[in-house]
Formats: structure tokens, sequence, C-alpha cells
């Protein structure tokens, strides 16, 4: 199927408007922008606050309107919102709980297995960590497999957003997909990029439209950082030699989704750690905003009476020196002075009873996010080992495995298909396989507990010399094993030449 060709299409296309909404405000949460949080919830730039009609309309469209960050401003008032960024902290949390350490990739064939690691290590641990996140907080990731010989002699992983995608499926497999970014925006004329993914071929296209239409297709040359397609692809096509698979993968969240799971070209899509959580963040936001205008609110201010102020002259109003150190004796009667006296107010600020509002606020959202509270340091802070860190952060580790249930079969298949790119198109002649992939400890064993482990373990005879030094240096190879066990054994004298071979000297 090619790109688009009707210059009035709709994009992104009018079958996702309900998926691109959404994924704005779950965008606007998790960059934590207030600009962004005030444009999708009042629909309007920050620095011109005003009451919308549907502020005060019933139904679901008033609702969300009258939500914090979209309730009305009171004219002649400057409100002065403030954001609690727990909603980045919860996509930043998820990616460390997957990939806080880089995932274990085994081939079958040697020769595989070092072109492997050879791929993976430029750079793919960063890609993943970020893709991770990006997906925690907007229900899914992309990744895709990318080459330019004029960069890098090999191919390696990308990323891409759930916000720059539009995707097709089959039943519940990916079937092809259209990235897209825009190039140029001057509120007029959008200039558009869309690369599009099918099996056997990747298809570039540039587009010159409006902000509500694709528009028509001109040629690379008409933004510079196309410009390279013309002498690659001057058709826009690049084969990929590979007709039985797709260069790119989807990686869902969290399944199924619950609010699309009536909107056919988004039902496979994934359900994002905000899903429901939306109104708890403005809650949270507006308690600490409360605070701060407690704050505020509550400067010292002096109450002095009119004879304590020094005239500026007719029409320009007085002031109060609070500097001054000696007034001038002011006559009056004999009996009144309680008028002259200076006042000091201090209104009391409620911090208690904010903190232990949002304390709750920031724990609920965190459990209904699906993570234990101690994952965000919302515990004891006394010191404990790493067995006690899994039992009390049991919820995390749950969620965790369930999005491994994703994580793992999409990164089989992705590496698959960047082996297979590079024996096709980079001579790397190494057999294509899919890897085992296997996925790090959340948590480091404390080194203590380790120790005792294994001298239990040790005193029990129920382990070898060469299994305790590869527990403490999982990744070291087995020849670096090896080694160190004979020098253990050396160094405690429990070294002994093997009885089947002659004695030294003979």
């Amino acid at each position: 199927m090619p790109l688009p060709t009707s210059p009035d299409a709709a994009w992104p296309p009018r079958s996702l408007a309900p998926v691109y909404a959404k994924l704005d405000e779950w965008s606007a949460w998790y960059a934590g922008d207030v600009a962004r949080l005030t444009k999708v919830y009042q629909g309007t730039d920050l620095t011109r606050p005003y009451n919308r009609p549907s502020q005060y309309r019933g139904g679901l469209v008033g609702w969300v309107a009258r939500r914090f960050w979209g309730e009305p401003t009171v004219d002649g008032e400057q409100r002065a919102k403030l954001h609690v960024p727990l909603a980045a902290d919860i996509a930043q949390t998820s990616a460390r709980l997957l990939f806080s350490e880089p995932p274990t990739l085994t081939a079958a064939d040697e020769r595989t297995q070092a072109r492997l690691d050879e791929l993976v290590d430029d750079g793919a641990h960063a890609t993943l960590l970020a893709a991770a996140e990006t997906g925690a907080a907007k229900g899914g990731t992309y990744l895709r497999v990318v080459w330019d010989k004029g960069v890098r002699d090999r191919p390696w992983l990308s990323r891409v957003d759930a916000t720059a995608a539009v995707p097709e499926w089959r039943w519940d497999t990916l079937n092809a997909v259209t990235f897209w970014r825009v190039l140029e925006d001057d509120g007029s004329r959008v200039l558009r990029h869309l690369e599009r993914h099918e099996r056997g071929a990747i298809l570039h296209g540039l587009y010159e439209g409006t902000r509500d239409q694709l528009g028509r297709q001109v040629d690379f040359g008409a933004h510079p950082d196309m410009a390279w397609l013309a002498d690659v692809a001057p058709t826009g096509e690049i084969a990929t030699g590979l007709n039985d698979r797709l260069t790119a993968v989807y990686v869902p969240n969290v399944t199924p989704s619950r609010i699309w799971a009536d909107l056919p070209a988004a039902a496979n899509l994934g359900r994002s750690d905000y899903d429901g959580v939306e109104p708890l963040f403005d809650a949270l936001d507006e308690t600490w905003t409360s605070l701060m205008r407690d704050l505020r609110l509550a400067r010292a201010r002096l109450v002095v009476p009119e004879e304590y102020l020094t005239s500026l002259g007719p029409g320009q109003g007085a002031t109060f020196d609070m500097a001054r150190e000696l007034f001038t004796p002011i006559k009056t009667m004999a009996d009144d002075s309680t008028g002259l006296n200076i006042e000091l107010i201090q209104p009391l600020i409620r911090v208690e009873e904010h903190l232990r509002i949002s304390a709750e606020q920031a724990r609920l959202i965190v459990e209904t996010a699906g993570y234990s509270a101690q994952s965000f340091g919302m515990a004891d802070g006394v010191a404990v080992t790493a067995t006690e860190v899994t039992a009390r952060e049991r919820e995390s580790f749950i969620g965790r495995d369930a999005k491994i249930m994703h994580w793992r079969p999409a990164l089989q298949e992705i590496l698959e298909t960047l082996l297979a790119v590079d024996a096709a198109l980079f001579g790397s002649g190494v057999t294509v396989e899919t890897p085992q992939v296997d996925f790090g400890d959340t948590v480091s064993q404390d080194p203590e507990s380790q120790a005792r482990t294994l001298q239990y373990l040790d005193a029990a005879g129920a382990i070898s010399t060469y299994l305790k030094v590869k527990a403490l240096h999982p990744d070291w190879e087995k020849t670096e094993i090896e080694e160190e066990v004979d020098r253990i054994k050396a160094d405690t004298g429990r070294s002994v030449e093997d009885p089947d071979q002659p004695p030294t000297g003979e």
C-alpha cells in the first residue's frame, strides 16, 4: 500500500483523532509543561487566560474544563499554578524497573552472538531505557531498525513515540506503520516527513500542507534534512530485502486498553500508566498550589496610621519608610493614642494540613498507577536487605513482570530483524536467529547478604568454587572465572596436581 496521495487527506487520520487527543493529554502530564497543561484543559495559551463557555456547561465537556487546570480564572486575578512532576517520576521509575541493567541477549551460534554484541553495544541500552520511559507515559512505543552507511557501518535500533505513528493492524498483529514528523510549521504551512514501514520496503514522502491537512507531495530537496533521500531513494522507496517482516515493532506498555476497546483503529494499542489517574494528578497540583497561595498570602504586612505616611505631593499618594528610625512627634489629644499604633498582620500557613493531603494523594496516585509506594521513597528510611526490598515493592515487581511479557517478544523480533538487515545489506554473513532475551535483576543484592549466603552454601557443601565466583561476577566470561578459581586454589593451598598426569619433571 503506497503513501497517501490525496492533498485533502486529514493528518493525523480522523479515525485516530480520539487517540491523539488522549496522547496529547498524557504527553502534557509527562512533560510537566504548565503551558501544555493549560492548552490541553483550557484550549488557550498560558499568557492569555480567559473564561470559556465550556467551563460553565454540564456533562463531560464541562467536567473536563472545570478541572483545576481548566477552571475559569477570576477576572482581574493572576493565578499562579504549580505543577508537581510525579507523572514524569512514574514513567522514569517504570523504565528503570525494566532496564536499570541491560538485558542479556543470547544466540545459539557463536559468530551470531559476537555480531549481536557488537550491534547492541552501539547505544541500544540507552535507546531501550528511553523507549520504556515514553512508552509508560504514552501507552506504548515503537522500535525500528535504521541504517545509513554514511553515518555508521552497521544498522542500529531507534525508537519512535506513539504520538508520531499511525499503525495498521491485521488481527492483533502490526501489519504496517507510518511514522511522521513535522519539519517546518509557520502557522499556515506545515512540512511533514512520512516514513511507512511495510514488509520488504520502507517508503518515504515529503508533504506540504496545513496543520489539519497532509497536503501535496513535494520533492525531497524542499528541505535540507531530506536532501539525502534524493540520492539514496529518488522514488522514495528503500527495499529491505525482508519480504516476510517489518523493520519496526510496537511494544505496548500494558494491555488491554480500557478507553479504546471499542475503537478498531486503536484497540491493540497499550494502556498508559496515567490512564484513569489524570484527575488525581490534577488534584495534587491543586493542593500544592493552595499551599503556595497560603504562603504568598501569609506575607507579613504592616497597618500604619495615616499620620505616619510621607506625602509624595498632591495626587501622588503617600509612602511609609520601613527603614526609618526617627519620627517627628505628632500632636494628639491626651487620651487619643490608640489610633497611632503600628499593627503587624501575619496570617497562619496551613502547612501540616496541606502536606498530609498531598502525601496521601501522591500515595494514591502511585498505587493506582500500579506501583508500590516504596518505589518512590514513601518509606520509613530504615536500611533493608534486598530480600526485604523485594517484599516491600511486590506490586511494582508484579507490574514489571507484566510489562516484560510485552517487551520480551517484541525485543526478540526486532533483534532478529536487526541481524537480518545486517546480513542482507551489510554482508555480515552470520546466521540469523531469534536471540533469547533475559531481563536483569532490578535490585542488586547486598554484598554482605550475598557473602553470607555463599558462606552458608559452602558450609553445607552445596556449592563449588566455580559457582561462587560466577555468582560474584555474573558478567565474567568462562575463562575469566576458571582463572580466578585457579588463583583461589593456589592462595588457599588447595591446588593439587591431576593424578592422571605424570609427575612434573618426568
